[in-house]
């Protein structure tokens, strides 16, 4: 085994060529001790050399990545080769470290990561807009394009048709952020009659169960096997990065603001600022919650449970029935994580097409209604956690949801008021139906 070291924009980048078992490791232990300075936070390993490796060598990768996230930085791999890979997967730790397929992909990367730990530490020099008397700092991440990935029919879900052949399923590694209605189960007999809303953030699955008890349920996958799968009627996926993150209401005299506020303002500086393809939208966020005001379907939207009168399940004379909708405010003070999507309708929205629009966006009765735009949000609530205005929202949104008690999962009302949140916008190209 040998070893080549390079500094690629600061980033540390070492090469290795031969074979990483437990007798090079050991070797290459020491030559990576006396490389790492007290600077490093971040080492890119490029292993496209490397075509053997053993649970000695898987050792050596833990011990690096553990010192580097003690620096909160962390271990990125790139060019991993067949056999490397097949052992990382065996040992169930294909997704312990970020990987990339060259060496120039792994620095970009990282020399971002490295710009927003600059950030991070004083969010008050990026630039700062100002919004329904509230703070909005951006830091822009990236300019590719993201799309939104659909499966399912929403008319159907809106007139209670649903049939089996009419369900999808989807690896959690599919669906990282999305919302939707969906049900976790053996079969899809099992879950068909239990359809509700739901949600998936940072990879992690929240749905409430149409069974009548009124609790979500939740899992938190360790690593996606494909062998648990999320069985759906409609899904809303991101596919690409969060665009821009956002520090909002973090300045002293900022009110709380409404779900319809937030959107509005996001989308007045996406116009200010010029940014590409701004008039769809996704945002994930980890908000402090002022108020929550929600709904819920109580009935799995399947044709055997169809109303009699064949019409929507928000008509007036089937609501009641069908949505359990909150109208009094509740839960101030968790901690919410949410994902959803919104449409300006001010906007030219000509590059988009209009059967995906209108499988994406229904007209929610509890709502006053908005000549500007479209929403549709589910979130998570926690009890209330301290959460770091970090710009690895991804990271930060998978500790709450490890570390944090769960308390409720809903479609949030576009009433729904935060008080200061930490937000990824992601700017949609396109709606690709699968």
């Amino acid at each position: 085994m040998s070893i080549k070291s390079e500094r690629r924009d600061g980033i540390l980048v070492v090469a290795l060529e031969g074979r990483l078992g437990a007798f090079e490791a050991a070797r290459m232990g020491k030559e990576l001790e006396a490389l790492i300075r007290e600077d490093d936070h971040y080492l890119v390993l490029d292993m496209s050399g490397a075509l053997y490796l053993s649970s000695g060598g898987i050792r050596l990768l833990l011990s690096t990545h553990k010192k580097l996230a003690g620096r909160k930085g962390h271990l990125s791999l790139c060019g991993i080769t067949e056999f490397p890979a097949q052992v990382l997967k065996m040992a169930g730790m294909e997704g312990m470290f970020p990987a990339y397929t060259t060496v120039e992909e792994a620095v970009k990367h990282t020399s971002l990561l490295k710009d927003m730990k600059r950030s991070e530490k004083d969010w008050r020099n990026l630039p700062c807009y100002h919004r329904n008397n509230t703070s909005f700092y951006v830091f822009h991440v990236t300019d590719r394009p993201a799309v939104l990935k659909t499966v399912g029919d929403l008319a159907k879900v809106m007139n209670a048709t649903l049939e089996p052949q009419d369900i999808r399923q989807r690896r959690f590694s599919e669906a990282e952020y999305s919302i939707g209605l969906g049900a976790l189960g053996g079969s899809l007999e099992d879950c068909l009659p239990l359809l509700g809303e739901m949600m998936t953030s940072g990879g992690i699955m929240v749905w409430l169960p149409t069974d009548g008890n009124d609790t979500p349920d939740f899992l938190i996958p360790q690593k996606d096997t494909g062998e648990v799968l999320i069985h759906t009627g409609l899904n809303l996926a991101l596919h690409g990065e969060f665009n821009d993150i956002m520090l909002i209401g973090d300045d002293a005299g900022d009110r709380p603001i409404s779900l319809s506020e937030l959107y509005e303002a996001v989308f007045d500086i996406a116009r200010e600022r010029q940014a590409i393809n701004s008039s769809l939208i996704s945002l994930a966020m980890i908000a402090d919650l002022d108020v929550l005001f929600s709904s819920g379907v109580r009935i799995s939207p399947i044709k055997k449970h169809a109303p009699a009168n064949r019409g929507l399940i928000t008509d007036p004379e089937n609501i009641n029935t069908w949505m359990d909708i909150n109208l009094e405010p509740k839960l101030p003070g968790r901690t919410m994580i949410s994902f959803g999507i919104g449409l300006d309708l001010t906007a030219d929205v000509s590059h988009l097409s209009k059967a995906a629009l209108e499988n994406a966006f229904y007209m929610h009765p509890a709502n006053a209604g908005s000549k500007k735009m479209m929403l549709h949000n589910h979130g998570m609530v926690f009890e209330n956690m301290q959460w770091e205005s970090t710009l690895d929202l991804d990271e930060e949104i998978r500790r709450i949801a490890r570390a944090g008690e769960f308390v409720d999962m809903r479609h949030l009302l576009d009433t729904t008021r935060i008080k200061r949140a930490v937000a990824g916008v992601s700017y949609i190209s396109d709606i690709k139906p699968e």
